[in-house]
């Protein structure tokens, strides 16, 4: 294999790590089998090997280390953006049961005492009731239009007839 074949092979992070080590390792067995130095320069090229091969180590260490890191700061963002969309659902689904809670509420202050439900709600919402009541019905009829075909589902969809103050108790 030449030199340029190697450089063309594409190898992920995770097979350089494992190839590294194995060559660190290989190093390391083949670093054993020499026999003591006996002079200075001996010693000087063992240093420099055993030096060698403990940098490789490191490399390879800090590099695990960074993948990990990297894997668990993944993990992590991925585990907050699911608690996002989750509390962003629990916050929509509260707003529109807030929302139908509130209706029910008017609806049924409507029926009880039109005069302190008329000033209330336009105390709320800061628009006179019957812009109110128009809002709703469209809103109505929106989730009408919305609804599968079924005319049974439809009618359960719509939720109370709104009236007007005019309809009487």
């Amino acid at each position: 294999m030449s030199q340029a074949d190697r450089t063309k092979e594409q190898f992920t992070p995770e097979e350089r790590r494992a190839r590294l080590r194995a060559f660190t390792d290989r190093m390391l067995a083949c670093a054993e089998k020499l026999p003591d130095p006996e002079d200075l320069p001996q010693i000087e090229r063992a240093m420099r090997v055993g030096t060698q091969i403990e940098r490789l180590y490191a490399r390879a260490d800090a590099s695990e280390a960074l993948a990990a890191k990297a894997k668990l700061e993944i993990y992590q963002h991925a585990e907050a953006l699911q608690r996002a969309k989750a509390d962003t659902m629990r916050h929509a689904e509260h707003a529109a049961l807030c929302k139908r809670r509130e209706a029910m509420r008017d609806d049924e202050m409507l029926r009880t005492d039109p005069k302190l439900a008329r000033r209330l709600i336009e105390q709320r919402t800061g628009r006179p009731l019957e812009d109110y009541l128009a809002a709703r019905q469209a809103e109505a009829d929106v989730k009408v239009d919305q609804a599968p075909s079924m005319p049974e589902k439809r009618a359960v969809d719509a939720g109370p007839q709104i009236r007007s103050l005019s309809d009487g108790p």
